[in-house]
């Protein structure tokens, strides 16, 4: 029988408290739902969680633990209801407290972990202050920059500079290279007049002109707003955030996901969302479906796919051997594969059995035995890639990617379909495909990729890995035809400077798309040889 737990039933404390109490009381009593009228919940209070989650790139915190507003750990079938308003939007709102401390730590609002078929439906979330500011800039010289902060948007006696981009005044489209990155600038903006603030800094003069609209954040932080560990069969419906610190959203090790209308966009004159990507799924596996996501204002990406490499570091016999993994531990699975990658080919091997070794930095040691034998020529160093890390085929459609000071698909996984989405105004290209090895060693290649109906509009202006244009196909460290199999079919692209920028592809077929004022429909590179097939595509100039 359905039992469902209402947090109006909860007193004592602030509502990070009672919410707390009721999501303890409905995991207790194996309850369905935790139901949330509508209104905005203010979370002030937080707790700690003992987990790795926060190690997931070269800049993370080593710490072992988390601040959280809101915790779930172990549910089963638990749906978090919220309410919705006369249009069927999220009219429960929890907001995350703010503390104002320049390019810190905040408490995630929501962190999951070890459930099974957790579903959240018609919740909103955001940050209170805003983690992020915009304004006009009203002058300007070899040093400083002068801006009128917009009505709505925190304007204070100092405030961080990190993850600057530029919006053009009339069209409200992303402008060039982000100003400032993750590392933001070495001084801050200071308040020099009503609603006014000025920025010493010579670099960000440079790059910026009078009339231009600015956006900027506290932070950048590798920090998750919302966090899912090993949730399998995952369900999000109705979900928007209008504002975030870190990247808005992760699901890691995720086996299963289902989502509709997540939507990812600021409010009011605020013109960012997040510092970091909006939804990163990493190591996700299974069947993972989106239709109607909405992304908006995020720097960098909309959504990041990927896993780790493997990376062979010692061989026992001819078929077993020790390999690192940087970053958070996640299981292997008997059975499954592991591609084994030597120079342009792989070689798939079966695990039999497996064993965690131990964690050694920011990273963990897995022992694997395979069924068949180690190809010849594996050594120490050879690069491997699990395929339960990966989803068994994910698709996402009827989306939106927009002002993304990045790419708005980030892919390093196989079994990829994108369908009928729009790309406009992405730093990067709309779509990247490609691994990555020197910095952060995320892969895999892209293999088994379809884009379909998609448009892309204003796409891959800054290049990234040497890719650019709407759809760039390049895997970062390396050099040749590793991203296979894609069939790119009735796209329009549009306003670009390059259509499909193909560097480490092979098997690549480009079919009846329209380049609308696109210099440079198709580029490759001469010297990967990769194979390319194009036909029926459709160029216009005006």
């Amino acid at each position: 029988m359905e039992r469902t737990i209402y947090v109006k039933d909860f007193t004592g404390g602030d509502d990070a408290s009672r919410i707390r109490a009721a999501i303890d009381r409905a995991i207790a009593s194996n309850a369905d739902k935790v139901v949330f009228e509508a209104g905005r919940y203010m979370l002030d209070s937080a707790i700690v969680i003992e987990t790795e989650g926060f190690e997931h790139d070269a800049g993370s915190s080593e710490s072992g633990s988390k601040d959280c507003h809101l915790i779930i750990k172990g549910a089963k079938t638990l749906t978090l209801q919220g309410a919705i308003d006369e249009q069927g939007e999220p009219a429960t709102v929890l907001v995350g407290r703010n503390d104002g401390t320049i390019h810190g730590y905040l408490p995630a609002i929501l962190w999951c972990e070890d459930c099974s078929e957790l579903s959240l439906d018609s919740i909103a979330f955001t940050r209170e202050p805003n983690f992020a500011s915009a304004g006009v800039i009203v002058s300007k010289d070899d040093r400083h920059t002068v801006v009128k902060v917009f009505e709505g948007n925190r304007c204070e006696e100092i405030m961080g500079a990190y993850c600057m981009n530029r919006i053009h005044p009339d069209t409200g489209a992303l402008m060039g290279e982000s100003v400032t990155y993750g590392n933001g600038t070495e001084k801050p903006w200071i308040r020099t007049g009503d609603r006014e603030l000025t920025l010493d800094d010579p670099a960000v003069a440079s790059k910026v002109r009078i009339g231009e609209y600015l956006s900027w954040h506290q932070g950048a932080r590798t920090d998750f707003q919302i966090y899912f560990a090993r949730c399998d069969k995952l369900k999000l419906s109705n979900i928007r955030t209008m504002n975030a610190n870190g990247f808005a959203m992760l699901a890691e090790s995720c086996r299963g996901i289902t989502a509709d209308r997540v939507v990812f966009r600021p409010e009011g004159n605020n013109l960012f969302t997040a510092p970091r990507d909006a939804w990163k799924l990493f190591k996700c596996s299974g069947e993972i479906q989106i239709t109607r996501m909405h992304i908006e204002g995020v720097r960098m990406d909309g959504q990041n796919m990927h896993s780790n490499w493997l990376v062979l570091e010692g061989l026992l016999d001819e078929k077993e051997a020790v390999f690192f993994c940087k970053y958070t531990f996640a299981s292997l699975v008997r059975g499954s594969i592991v591609d084994i990658h030597i120079g342009e080919e792989s070689f798939p091997l079966t695990i039999t059995d497996w064993m965690h070794e131990g964690k050694r930095g920011l990273g963990h040691l897995y022992r694997i035995r395979f069924r068949e034998k180690l190809p010849e020529g594996a050594a120490i160093g050879t690069l491997a890639a699990a395929a339960c890390w990966e989803p068994d085929r994910y698709v996402c459609r009827d989306s939106t990617f927009i002002n993304i000071a990045g790419a708005g698909h980030l892919v390093r996984n196989d079994h990829l379909y994108l369908i009928n989405n729009l790309y406009k105004n992405t730093m990067n290209p709309g779509v990247l495909l490609g691994a990555e090895l020197p910095v952060h060693s995320e892969g895999g290649h892209a293999t088994d990729i379809v884009i379909k109906d998609c448009e892309f509009d204003n796409c891959g202006f800054f290049p990234r890995y040497g890719a650019a244009g709407c759809i760039g196909i390049k895997s970062a460290g390396f050099s040749g035809k590793y991203n296979k199999n894609i069939v790119i079919a009735s796209n329009v692209m549009r306003n670009s400077s390059i259509g499909v920028h193909c560097v480490d592809g092979d098997e690549i077929y480009i079919i009846r798309n329209i380049f609308d004022r696109v210099e440079t429909p198709v580029l490759a590179d001469e010297s990967v040889g990769g194979y390319i097939f194009e036909q029926h595509s459709e160029r216009k100039s005006h």
